[in-house]
């Protein structure tokens, strides 16, 4: 396979992924969330390594496949809208959400996906994390992200601010049941 039908082929497969992602919620989601939500799934997902690649950046992981795609769609055109942020927000990256045309095309392909049994994990992984990671504020996502992946604290613009704070939002954490005593005392300790 030449060089152009290869990039063509991650350029389709990585929208599809997107709009599976997407698709799995009827809530608009940050681009922050949303982004570190796939990042989740590439780290336990091998099949979606080839497609994206994430670096360390001033929020975390980041993936430049990701943000070119979701704001220049080339295949599923007018199935998502990116909504820029506001001026004084400085963490969600902007907003995606899908459009009438996208929730006809997610439900097309979904159905098709659900037939392929190498595609049911991935589609039930992509379900689990946005129902729970979309619950979490920007910090308390990227309080667990930098916890668990410390690797990707390294550039990143708000990690100070966030470490600073890691007893109030580790406490909204475990308010909301989402991590255990032991998980508590990790975050919440100096390093």
């Amino acid at each position: 396979m030449n060089t152009s039908s290869l990039q063509e082929k991650r350029q389709r497969a990585l929208e599809f992924l997107i709009l599976l992602l997407l698709g799995t919620s009827d809530k608009r989601v940050s681009m922050l969330h949303f982004e570190k939500e796939l990042f989740l799934i590439w780290n336990f997902h091998p099949d979606i390594k080839e497609f994206i690649s994430f670096i360390s950046h001033y929020r975390g992981p980041y993936s430049k496949e990701i943000d070119e795609v979701i704001k220049n769609p080339f295949y599923l055109v007018d199935c998502w809208e990116y909504i820029p942020p506001h001026r004084h927000d400085t963490i969600s990256g902007g907003f995606i959400e899908l459009t009438r045309e996208g929730r006809k095309k997610y439900k097309e392909v979904y159905h098709d996906s659900v037939k392929n049994p190498k595609m049911i994990p991935l589609l039930s992984a992509f379900k689990m994390v946005r129902e729970m990671y979309d619950k979490l504020s920007s910090d308390e996502l990227l309080l667990l992200i930098y916890d668990s992946y410390p690797e990707y604290r390294k550039k990143s613009n708000v990690y100070e601010n966030i470490y600073k704070s890691r007893q109030k939002i580790a406490d909204k954490l475990r308010e909301k049941g989402f991590i255990d005593e032991e998980r508590y005392e990790n975050l919440t300790a100096s390093s």
